[in-house]
């Protein structure tokens, strides 16, 4: 072959595999671009996450005895107190009062019993009853047999002139008889009377007289702790005592203030004890386990967490204002070396699951398909789908527990729809 043609047929190769580059660079080109991930080896943590806000752990509420009116009030709304301080106290003279008429009525209530005893026989009323049974008993039984024995001798007797004789005596007889028994008769109602119940009349009074001890006891309570005092030591707080005002203004503790027991109008509290009031969704509560440790975030201190562990799980619900289902999770916060105070709000991530140093990759690399789960890894410039089995989820980041390798590249979901084999570009 001559030295032209030699040239000429390189020249063409050479034409030809210019060619087949740019139509595989181009095709390379127009492969669609995907992001990818790293599998790595993380440790992941499962977290709940709740709002809610400071409150103190130990607390006293401090309740009046009875419904009054305060005379007096001995300390400000935040002031510290010891147990036994006296925080205010009612006006005493309507307790005094009821004093007095509980008394009234305690005498009321024993004079009724005592005139129920009165009318009530005596044992010695009826031993005497018992007494004039046997006696007019006896006394009918004599009449009787003296009747008796003069009508049989009258029954044998044949001859008519003594049984003419015999008839007034045994008319006598008969009628002494009659009035034995009649005697007998008013002896067994006698009887009868003096054995008159009187329990249940008896037992009535009786239990009025009880009632109204009861009364003059509890007015002589009411009237003796007239004077609150604190329980504990700690701050006493001012509680609402109402409905805020047309000013906004909330209506609290102070001199001529109306009280009552159902309300307490002071709460001492312990700011040493403090925790953390967090509202856990129902869907999240069976998860969330007392010790379990939590990371409490509060808006007065941004960017500062402090580690707080659960202490107690409410088992009764609430509702919040947007009708949703919450349970009451408390985490300790006395450990805590800042100056908290009670009512802070701010947030809370309980981790209620941890795996160690385990593969995982981001979420977005999952892929569900018929019940299984897939990822896509990336290799020479296109994608291998390969079912993986997944474990802990975490927010951002999946376990990954078989199916791929740490260091393999992993694409993400997007916009490009992701098949087997498919040629693609990472996305730099």
């Amino acid at each position: 072959m001559s030295k032209g043609k030699i040239i000429a047929a390189v020249i063409v190769l050479l034409v030809v595999v210019g060619v087949v580059a740019a139509v595989a660079m181009g095709a390379r080109n127009s492969a669609p671009e995907v992001e990818t991930a790293q599998v790595s080896k993380d440790d992941l943590s499962v977290t709940v996450s709740a709002s809610g806000k400071v409150e103190a752990g130990d607390r006293a509420d401090v309740f009046p005895p009875t419904s009054g009116v305060l005379e007096a009030v001995y300390v400000t709304d935040g002031q510290s107190v010891k147990a036994g301080d006296p925080i205010a106290a009612l006006d005493t003279e309507p307790l005094a009062l009821g004093v007095e008429q509980a008394r009234a009525g305690v005498s009321a209530a024993r004079g009724q019993l005592a005139g129920i005893d009165k009318q009530a026989p005596s044992a010695a009323d009826r031993a005497a009853a018992d007494a004039a049974v046997a006696a007019a008993w006896s006394s009918y039984e004599q009449a009787r047999g003296f009747y008796d024995d003069l009508k049989e001798v009258y029954d044998e007797t044949t001859m008519t002139v003594i049984k003419e004789s015999m008839e007034p005596t045994l008319t006598q007889l008969e009628i002494a008889k009659l009035g034995a028994y009649s005697g007998y008769q008013g002896a067994k109602a006698g009887q009868a009377k003096a054995e008159m119940s009187f329990a249940a009349e008896r037992a009535a009074a009786q239990a009025g007289v009880d009632a109204a001890e009861a009364a003059l006891s509890a007015a002589h309570n009411s009237l003796a702790k007239a004077e609150m005092e604190a329980p504990i030591d700690g701050i006493v707080l001012f509680n609402a005592l109402g409905a805020p005002a047309a000013d906004g203004a909330v209506p609290k503790a102070a001199e001529g203030a109306a009280v009552g027991p159902q309300a307490a109008p002071f709460t001492v509290v312990q700011l040493d004890s403090l925790r953390f009031a967090a509202e856990v969704d129902e869907v999240d509560i069976d998860r969330v386990k007392l010790g379990m440790n939590g990371i409490v975030t509060l808006d007065a201190f941004p960017g500062e967490g402090f580690e707080a562990p659960v202490t107690k799980r409410s088992s009764a619900a609430q509702l919040t204002a947007t009708g949703g289902t919450v349970f009451p999770v408390y985490l300790d916060l006395a450990d805590v070396a800042k100056e908290l105070l009670i009512g802070m709000k701010g947030d809370v991530e309980i981790q209620v699951e941890a795996v160690k140093a385990t593969l995982s990759v981001p979420i977005e690399a999952i892929f569900d398909e018929d019940d299984k789960q897939f990822v896509y890894v990336v290799k020479d410039g296109a994608v291998e789908k390969r079912e993986v089995e997944t474990g802990v989820m975490t927010d951002t980041r999946a376990q990954v527990v078989k199916g791929v390798k740490a260091g393999e590249q992993i694409a993400l979901s997007g916009s490009v729809e992701l098949k087997d084999g498919m040629q693609v570009r990472v996305k730099q």
